[in-house]
This record gives structure tokens, C-alpha cells and sequence, in this order.
């Protein structure tokens, strides 16, 4: 408990820029509790547990659990509730391809784009994902790794791409979380993220995509483990 609950407080400040309407605030409240497990996967919910467990009126949470269904997150079961998706590797292996494209095109245009403020925060996350790894810190890692996907996303300054990762990254995120505690040990995937922030401050854009793809690997090998343990 003492875990999950530290890991919740450090996912609050995935938001690089706070959404303004009750609509994003519901979205972004129930992924993290979806994420985090609190909705435990095959659970069927109703949109009135949902809207008191985030402490918010029904009509923002009502649209919130579209995009949550886009998401893949969420089931909407006709006269019987809300299922909560179930976690599968095999969808997760299958959204690492359509990842490896995107990432691919991310990680080039953030370190061409990149202002030089912003240059300065990814050295700054670059440092930070070093001393998560050398901490092996779990939460640390969720966190920075969070800011990371944000500051690229402003980096690219591409709304389409956002939309899309948006919504590929929840699943990935939960399927990693629900695993992760397991094996304990995220130093390899903080110090490959350190090596893309570097890449990207630098504005090397080959490096920053060898440095995406290396993390896609990992995660590839990471899923594949989980499926054929």
C-alpha cells in the first residue's frame, strides 16, 4: 500500500500543462486510477462509481469513459456497466508496432524542433533518469518518464501525434505497471531513457531514434517475457 500509494502522488505530476475543463480532469483522474490497478482489470463498474471515486459530476465522466473506451482501457457493456479491460500481452506487443513508428518520427522531430529551453529541461531529465537508475527507483522512473513523453510531445509541436500517443500510451503504461513490481528493477529502461533525452538535447536525430528504438526493444522483450515465462 505504502507503495502504490507514493507511486499515485508522483503520477500527478504527469501533467505538463494542466488540463482547464472538467472533462480533461475526469480523463486524466480515471486513467491513473486505471493504471495504477485501483479498477482491478476485468472489473465491471458502473459510470456512477467511477464519478465518485474522482469526485466529479457524471456528465464529464461520462466523456472521459468514451475516450478511456477509445483508449482501450474501458468496455462499455450495454445495460450492464463498465467493464475495466483486461490486460493482454498480446494487444500490448501488437501496439508496440504501431509505437515503433510513431516513436520513430518523435524522436527525430522533437531533436530537430526542440527550443533551447527546452533543450535545457531534456539534459535536466536526462541527469534525472541517471539517478533513478543508479536508485533504481520504480515511482521515479514512472514520473520522469511521464514529463519525458510531455516535453517531446511540445518538442515535436505536432497535435496529430499527440492524439495518437494519447492514446497508445495508457495501456502501455498499466501493462508495465502491473509487471514491473514483479522484476523490481527498472535501471536498464531509466538509463536507455537518459541516453534518448541526451540524444534529443543534443539534437542529434539519428541518435535520438536509435535511442527510441533501442527503448522499444526492451519493451518488446519485456512483454514476450511475460508472455513465455
Amino acid at each position: 500500500m505504502e507503495y502504490r500509494n507514493s507511486l499515485a502522488v508522483d503520477l500527478t505530476r504527469w501533467e505538463y500543462q494542466a488540463p482547464d475543463t472538467q472533462k480533461e480532469i475526469a480523463y486524466h483522474r480515471l486513467e491513473e486510477k486505471i493504471v495504477l490497478l485501483e479498477f482491478s482489470p476485468g472489473v465491471v463498474v458502473t459510470e456512477k462509481d467511477l464519478a465518485e471515486s474522482i469526485g466529479l459530476g457524471r456528465t464529464p465522466v461520462r466523456e472521459a469513459i468514451q475516450q478511456l473506451a477509445m483508449a482501450g482501457l474501458l468496455t462499455v457493456l450495454p445495460r450492464r456497466g463498465i467493464k475495466v479491460s483486461d490486460l493482454d500481452a498480446c494487444s500490448v506487443l501488437r501496439l508496440l508496432e504501431v509505437n515503433r513508428g510513431l516513436d520513430a518520427l518523435v524522436a527525430r522531430t522533437a531533436a530537430m524542433r526542440a527550443t533551447a529551453e527546452q533543450r535545457l529541461e531534456f539534459s535536466r531529465l536526462a541527469e534525472e533518469f541517471d539517478d533513478i537508475a543508479d536508485r533504481n527507483d520504480i515511482a521515479g522512473q514512472i514520473r520522469v518518464d511521464g514529463e519525458f513523453n510531455n516535453l517531446c510531445m511540445l518538442a515535436m509541436g505536432n497535435e496529430h501525434a499527440n492524439k495518437m500517443r494519447r492514446l497508445l500510451q495508457p495501456m502501455l503504461r498499466r501493462f508495465w505497471f502491473a509487471h514491473i513490481k514483479k522484476s523490481g528493477d527498472t535501471r536498464m529502461p531509466s538509463k536507455m531513457h537518459g541516453q534518448a533525452a541526451r540524444a534529443v538535447a543534443e539534437g542529434n536525430e539519428d541518435k535520438a531514434v536509435d535511442a527510441f528504438t533501442r527503448i522499444i526493444d526492451y519493451d518488446r522483450s519485456f512483454v514476450q517475457s511475460i508472455i513465455y515465462k
